[in-house]
């Protein structure tokens, strides 16, 4: 007898089985026919199965139910009952208005809350630069900034400058922690959030147009600025694959990723803000490049706190580097925490964990995870703060160069395999930076005692090594520059027919950029000498306590310091003033040359961190000359007076119109007439309309500082330098 069910029917005849567009989740598990009834299909019903239909995400005929149909009209039902109470509400708040002459605030409508905390986020701004060079917070919390961040020396400063005025004005300080030359916490207050209505209306502007890209030109002429600047110095996206999917993106392809939107919108960005243009300034390519900015947060803020996917965490790190250079240095800090958790999860620090990946996977990887730890370095000494990678994390061999899949439109393969060598450079440097950082300045914990000056020389001379060691093993192509040979090698390439500037750039920029890398290192290195002295100026008589945290020094100490120490301000004062002179050439200059500097927020740090070690070793021999009897006299530094004026005409001529240079260059003018540095000044050029050298009219620039012209914040309190002036002791912390 034949069973077969579609052979036979009641009637006897023969027919074809009906085809069942969708079977249950029970049949399909075990592979059996199923003859797709409702509520229960017959195998089930015979089993006593629970009967389930999963339609696939991917069907094209896929079987809605009517209980799913019937939820979306309960929760339109909802929607439109919420609507119309809200709309009672305002008919009842506006008729009140309209018949009361009350001047009562009108009560905020609960449901426009809901996208405040995302406006927030995305629009208020903080004036802290988060390169550390000033702080300037306006956040309610407190913030830690430890002894090798700016506003760290910057204390040891004051209470130099307190110490030696006070005892001349016979002014009795108070006696302050030492605890406080570690770092210490600093508050400001926050400004009041967006208007309710504003935030709503802006959170849904967003939502609209996040999937807006510029036209296909200028899209293109970013991504080629991107990798041929900042994609050079921190080469961890794969130019080739990120171009082909752009190129299945203009195709219409659907299966562009979400979070790979985002990060085309952070290479934008970024290729926006580290535009050096004549002819606008920094405040509008800021505006500009935070609606990239902000389209690619939309586009990913549901991806940043899951970092599932390597693009994610390069997304994030790529973010981390925007945010140094505007005003929301909070956020990079976090941002970048969020990175350092993201990478390990995904294994980015493991040998093992990449073994199932192709080698060229595996290398992009490894420079992500290098790109990590940079700029935890990075952050870690600029904030003041414990590192988030610690050295005996980064295990990984470095990045090796990978031939041909190198290659991008804007670069050749010489660049690339430059472009690797600097990279791998800058990782071994900041490891010696790291290295300063745990030895010198306790971790940035602000939990260890001082070190005595002995101990300090000793570390200071065996880092010393290890840095000379790094500059020797250097290649041919990336050896350092003085400002002569720069001068040389640009008048060189102003020799040769170029059709583009962008041409010239490689490798001088590489060579430049490590010199300035390789200089900060080396204040950063002798700066715990500087403020030894700091410490020991206006004691009068050693073994005493100095108050203000220079604590007690002894004979021995002071002695040691005198004999050895000079030596090692030398090379901090020297360091310093190579920064300045190198950028100070490069900012004086016209076209192309002014594209050897990388980020401008960077050459901001550089040229004022320099500032600060030069003025401080300014008091510092002028303080001992006071009391060269004894033969604690400073020798003479060759044109140290020059280099203060030398670094504000610098920032003068950095970035036109950026607010962030705007202050640190009056902060040292402030800092410079406070302190009585009088020096011939550098007339600024002649081509160079509006920039002179009268104080700054604070009025008319709309910066809206405050009492001496600027905000303190989290840098120092508002009279800080009329306190350096009067002689007091300035610290209230």
């Amino acid at each position: 007898m034949d069973d077969r069910p579609d052979q036979a029917t009641t009637e006897g005849r023969s027919t074809k089985r009906r085809r069942v567009a969708l079977a249950c989740d029970a049949c399909r598990t075990r592979k059996s026919r199923c003859d797709g009834r409702r509520p229960k299909c017959g195998m089930c019903e015979d089993l006593d199965f629970d009967c389930v239909y999963t339609a696939p995400v991917t069907a094209a005929n896929v079987i809605v139910q009517k209980d799913y149909l019937s939820n979306l009209e309960r929760r339109v039902k909802t929607l439109e009952d919420s609507l119309s109470t809200v709309r009672s509400e305002l008919s009842a708040v506006a008729s009140k208005v309209n018949g009361e002459s009350s001047d009562a605030p009108v009560e905020e409508i609960p449901s426009t809350r809901q996208n405040e905390h995302s406006a927030d986020l995305m629009g208020t701004e903080d004036t802290v630069d988060a390169m550390g060079a000033v702080a300037f917070a306006d956040e309610e919390d407190c913030g830690f900034f430890g002894a090798s961040s700016n506003i760290a020396f910057l204390r040891n400063l004051s209470r130099a400058v307190a110490r030696v005025e006070s005892t001349q004005e016979e002014i009795t300080s108070p006696p302050i922690n030492h605890a406080s030359f570690e770092g210490g916490f600093v508050n400001a207050t926050r400004p009041s959030s967006p208007v309710p209505t504003q935030a709503h209306e802006q959170t849904r502007e967003r939502q609209s147009d996040m999937f807006t890209l510029p036209p296909d030109d200028e899209t293109l002429t970013l991504i080629h600025r991107f990798f041929g600047d900042t994609g050079l110095l921190f080469p961890y996206i794969h130019p080739h694959a990120f171009f082909e999917t752009y190129s299945e993106l203009k195709k219409g392809s659907k299966k562009i990723r979400r979070t790979w939107l985002g990060l085309l919108n952070m290479v934008l960005a970024m290729a926006k803000l580290t535009a050096v243009s004549e002819r606008l300034s920094a405040e509008v390519c800021l505006k500009e490049s935070a609606v990239y900015y902000t389209r690619a947060f939309d586009l990913c803020r549901g991806e940043i706190l899951r970092g599932t996917t390597l693009e994610v965490v390069q997304y994030l790190l790529l973010m981390g580097q925007y945010l140094q250079g505007t005003h929301k240095s909070v956020q990079a800090w976090m941002i970048h925490g969020l990175t350092v958790k993201a990478a390990m999860q995904l294994g980015l620090q493991s040998k093992d964990a990449s073994r199932a990946f192709t080698s060229l996977e595996q290398e992009i990887r490894k420079r992500t995870w290098f790109g990590c730890v940079v700029l935890d370095r990075v952050l870690s000494m600029t904030f003041g703060r414990p590192a988030a990678i610690p050295d005996c994390y980064v295990q990984l061999d470095l990045p090796v160069f990978q031939g041909s899949v190198e290659g991008f439109p804007t670069t050749d393969l010489s660049q690339a395999r430059d472009s690797i060598l600097f990279f791998n450079a800058t990782i071994t440097l900041y490891k010696q930076m790291a290295s300063i950082i745990d030895q010198l300045y306790a971790q940035n914990l602000g939990c260890g005692s001082p070190l005595p000056v002995r101990e300090i020389v000793s570390r200071v001379l065996g880092i010393e090594n290890q840095l000379f060691s790094w500059v020797l093993a250097l290649p041919e192509s990336l050896r350092q520059v003085t400002v002569q040979t720069m001068r040389a090698e640009i008048d060189d390439q102003d020799q040769r027919p170029r059709e583009e500037d962008d041409a010239r750039l490689f490798p001088l920029k590489f060579r430049v950029i490590l010199t300035l890398r390789y200089l900060h290192v080396q204040i950063l290195l002798h700066r715990p000498v500087l403020v030894k002295f700091l410490d020991t100026t206006g004691m009068g008589v050693v073994g005493v306590s100095a108050a203000g945290g220079g604590g007690v020094v002894e004979p021995a100490e002071d002695r040691l310091l005198n004999e050895i120490g000079y030596s090692s301000l030398n090379k901090c004062v020297e360091a310093a003033m190579g920064i300045i002179d190198i950028i100070h050439e490069l900012v004086s200059s016209a076209h192309w040359p002014r594209n050897l500097l990388g980020a401008w927020w960077y050459s901001l740090y550089y040229t004022f961190n320099a500032a600060l070690v030069i003025i401080g070793a300014t008091w510092v021999r002028r303080t001992r000359q006071q009391v060269a009897a004894s033969g604690s006299a400073i020798p003479a530094i060759a044109n140290i007076d020059v280099y203060p004026s030398r670094a504000v005409a610098t920032l003068y001529k950095l970035n036109r119109g950026n607010r962030m240079v705007d202050r640190c260059r009056y902060y040292l003018d402030e800092l410079i007439s406070a302190l009585h540095i009088h020096s011939q000044q550098e007339a600024p050029d002649a081509s160079a309309p509006n920039m002179d050298f009268p104080a700054m009219n604070t009025a008319a620039s709309g910066l809206g500082f405050p009492s001496l012209g600027i905000e303190g914040g989290e840098f120092m309190v508002d009279d800080f330098f009329t306190g350096l002036a009067r002689g007091i002791d300035i610290e209230r912390w």
